[in-house]
Protein backbone atom coordinates (compact mmCIF):
# COMPACT_ATOMS: atom_id res chain seq x y z
CA UNK A 1 0.00 0.00 0.00
CA UNK A 2 1.59 3.31 -0.87
CA UNK A 3 1.02 6.29 1.54
CA UNK A 4 0.23 9.75 -1.20
CA UNK A 5 0.93 12.93 1.11
CA UNK A 6 -0.39 16.07 -0.27
CA UNK A 7 2.58 19.20 -1.00
CA UNK A 8 1.36 21.01 2.14
CA UNK A 9 1.27 18.00 4.57
CA UNK A 10 4.88 16.37 3.11
CA UNK A 11 5.63 19.99 3.99
CA UNK A 12 4.34 19.72 7.21
CA UNK A 13 6.01 16.76 8.15
CA UNK A 14 9.48 17.66 6.69
CA UNK A 15 9.51 21.00 8.61
CA UNK A 16 8.44 19.13 11.52
CA UNK A 17 11.44 16.97 11.64
CA UNK A 18 13.70 20.30 11.06
CA UNK A 19 11.92 22.28 13.07
CA UNK A 20 12.39 20.09 16.34
CA UNK A 21 16.10 20.81 16.24
CA UNK A 22 15.10 24.63 16.39
CA UNK A 23 12.32 24.57 18.69
CA UNK A 24 10.03 26.08 16.15
CA UNK A 25 6.41 24.65 16.05
CA UNK A 26 5.75 22.89 13.10
CA UNK A 27 2.95 25.36 12.19
CA UNK A 28 4.54 28.57 12.34
CA UNK A 29 6.91 27.05 9.52
CA UNK A 30 5.38 25.26 7.18
CA UNK A 31 1.51 27.38 7.09
CA UNK A 32 1.74 28.26 3.15
CA UNK A 33 3.21 24.89 2.28
CA UNK A 34 5.92 26.40 -0.31
CA UNK A 35 9.32 25.36 0.48
CA UNK A 36 11.44 28.19 -1.61
CA UNK A 37 14.38 28.67 -0.23
CA UNK A 38 15.35 31.97 0.61
CA UNK A 39 18.54 33.54 1.23
CA UNK A 40 20.26 30.92 0.06
CA UNK A 41 23.55 33.17 -1.01
CA UNK A 42 24.44 35.96 1.30
CA UNK A 43 25.30 38.27 -1.05
CA UNK A 44 27.94 40.70 -0.89
CA UNK A 45 31.48 41.31 -3.52
CA UNK A 46 32.98 38.22 -4.75
CA UNK A 47 36.00 37.14 -7.02
CA UNK A 48 36.72 34.47 -8.90
CA UNK A 49 39.26 33.33 -11.00
CA UNK A 50 38.60 30.60 -13.30
CA UNK A 51 39.05 28.29 -17.35
CA UNK A 52 42.50 27.96 -16.72
CA UNK A 53 44.75 26.89 -19.99
CA UNK A 54 47.91 25.87 -20.06
CA UNK A 55 50.52 28.33 -21.85
CA UNK A 56 54.13 29.24 -22.76
CA UNK A 57 54.72 33.04 -21.12
CA UNK A 58 57.81 34.22 -23.77
CA UNK A 59 59.87 36.55 -22.53
CA UNK A 60 62.66 37.99 -24.59
CA UNK A 61 64.02 37.63 -28.17
CA UNK A 62 62.34 35.46 -30.53
CA UNK A 63 65.55 33.17 -32.38
CA UNK A 64 64.24 32.06 -36.15
CA UNK A 65 66.27 29.84 -38.45
CA UNK A 66 65.74 28.23 -41.67
CA UNK A 67 64.42 27.61 -43.92
CA UNK A 68 64.67 23.81 -43.54
CA UNK A 69 68.34 22.77 -41.56
CA UNK A 70 69.18 22.40 -37.74
CA UNK A 71 68.35 25.16 -35.00
CA UNK A 72 70.31 25.56 -32.41
CA UNK A 73 69.86 28.18 -29.60
CA UNK A 74 71.97 29.55 -26.76
CA UNK A 75 69.53 31.44 -24.69
CA UNK A 76 72.46 34.58 -23.94
CA UNK A 77 70.45 36.80 -21.88
CA UNK A 78 68.90 36.49 -18.03
CA UNK A 79 65.07 37.61 -17.94
CA UNK A 80 62.31 37.84 -15.60
CA UNK A 81 58.69 36.84 -16.15
CA UNK A 82 55.78 37.92 -14.43
CA UNK A 83 52.16 37.16 -13.51
CA UNK A 84 49.80 40.05 -15.23
CA UNK A 85 46.08 40.55 -14.57
CA UNK A 86 44.56 42.84 -17.06
CA UNK A 87 41.99 45.79 -16.06
CA UNK A 88 42.33 47.99 -13.28
CA UNK A 89 39.53 46.92 -10.88
CA UNK A 90 39.30 42.92 -9.99
CA UNK A 91 41.72 40.61 -8.84
CA UNK A 92 45.26 41.41 -7.57
CA UNK A 93 48.36 39.66 -8.86
CA UNK A 94 48.51 37.97 -4.91
CA UNK A 95 44.90 36.51 -5.21
CA UNK A 96 45.47 35.40 -9.02
CA UNK A 97 48.70 33.07 -8.00
CA UNK A 98 46.36 31.68 -4.81
CA UNK A 99 44.24 30.54 -6.68
CA UNK A 100 45.76 28.90 -9.64
CA UNK A 101 48.17 27.63 -6.84
CA UNK A 102 45.20 25.91 -5.42
CA UNK A 103 43.06 25.01 -8.47
CA UNK A 104 46.34 24.00 -11.25
CA UNK A 105 49.72 24.10 -10.45
CA UNK A 106 51.62 24.64 -6.48
CA UNK A 107 54.36 25.65 -8.79
CA UNK A 108 52.49 28.87 -9.80
CA UNK A 109 54.40 32.39 -8.80
CA UNK A 110 54.10 35.95 -9.29
CA UNK A 111 57.41 35.78 -10.95
CA UNK A 112 60.39 33.70 -12.20
CA UNK A 113 63.81 34.63 -13.58
CA UNK A 114 66.24 32.35 -15.24
CA UNK A 115 70.03 32.67 -15.88
CA UNK A 116 71.89 32.21 -19.38
CA UNK A 117 73.17 29.01 -19.58
CA UNK A 118 70.85 27.10 -21.37
CA UNK A 119 70.79 25.71 -25.04
CA UNK A 120 68.47 24.19 -27.49
CA UNK A 121 68.18 22.07 -30.68
CA UNK A 122 65.78 21.11 -33.25
CA UNK A 123 65.47 19.72 -36.83
CA UNK A 124 63.45 21.98 -38.96
CA UNK A 125 61.52 20.65 -41.30
CA UNK A 126 62.08 21.58 -45.23
CA UNK A 127 60.90 24.57 -46.90
CA UNK A 128 59.75 25.89 -42.93
CA UNK A 129 61.32 28.52 -40.70
CA UNK A 130 61.66 27.10 -37.33
CA UNK A 131 60.89 29.74 -34.31
CA UNK A 132 61.49 29.56 -30.08
CA UNK A 133 61.34 31.61 -27.68
CA UNK A 134 62.45 31.18 -23.66
CA UNK A 135 59.86 31.33 -20.61
CA UNK A 136 57.65 30.04 -18.03
CA UNK A 137 54.71 27.41 -18.39
CA UNK A 138 52.54 29.11 -17.03
CA UNK A 139 48.41 29.36 -17.46
CA UNK A 140 46.16 31.80 -18.75
CA UNK A 141 42.66 31.99 -17.39
CA UNK A 142 40.08 35.12 -16.45
CA UNK A 143 38.75 36.77 -13.56
CA UNK A 144 36.17 37.98 -13.12
CA UNK A 145 34.97 40.85 -10.10
CA UNK A 146 30.72 40.95 -9.09
CA UNK A 147 28.44 41.43 -6.37
CA UNK A 148 26.30 38.50 -4.91
CA UNK A 149 22.57 39.40 -4.72
CA UNK A 150 20.91 37.20 -2.25
CA UNK A 151 18.85 35.04 -4.82
CA UNK A 152 22.48 33.68 -6.14
CA UNK A 153 22.46 35.96 -9.41
CA UNK A 154 25.52 38.34 -9.96
CA UNK A 155 25.39 41.67 -10.64
CA UNK A 156 28.16 44.92 -11.63
CA UNK A 157 30.34 42.03 -12.97
CA UNK A 158 33.80 43.01 -14.58
CA UNK A 159 36.28 40.31 -16.00
CA UNK A 160 39.46 40.52 -17.19
CA UNK A 161 42.29 37.97 -18.31
CA UNK A 162 45.39 36.94 -16.24
CA UNK A 163 48.34 35.25 -16.76
CA UNK A 164 50.38 33.08 -14.37
CA UNK A 165 53.88 32.79 -14.19
CA UNK A 166 55.27 29.08 -13.35
CA UNK A 167 58.08 28.27 -11.82
CA UNK A 168 58.84 25.66 -14.98
CA UNK A 169 60.57 27.33 -17.71
CA UNK A 170 62.09 26.01 -21.18
CA UNK A 171 61.74 27.16 -25.02
CA UNK A 172 58.94 27.03 -26.85
CA UNK A 173 59.41 25.79 -30.64
CA UNK A 174 56.98 26.55 -33.35
CA UNK A 175 56.94 26.42 -37.53
CA UNK A 176 55.92 29.06 -40.02
CA UNK A 177 56.22 29.33 -43.67
CA UNK A 178 58.24 32.36 -43.52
Amino acid sequence: MAIVYSRKIYASIFCAAIAGSFSTPASAVADDGDLAPTAVCSGGWRKNVYGYKATHIGKGPIYKDGPGGTMLVTRTTSETATTKVSGTAGVTVDYAVAQAKVEVSAEAAKEVSWGSDHSYRRNISAQKYGNTQYGSWGHSATWEKYYELPNCRKSQRTSGKVKVVNKAVGFRYWESSS
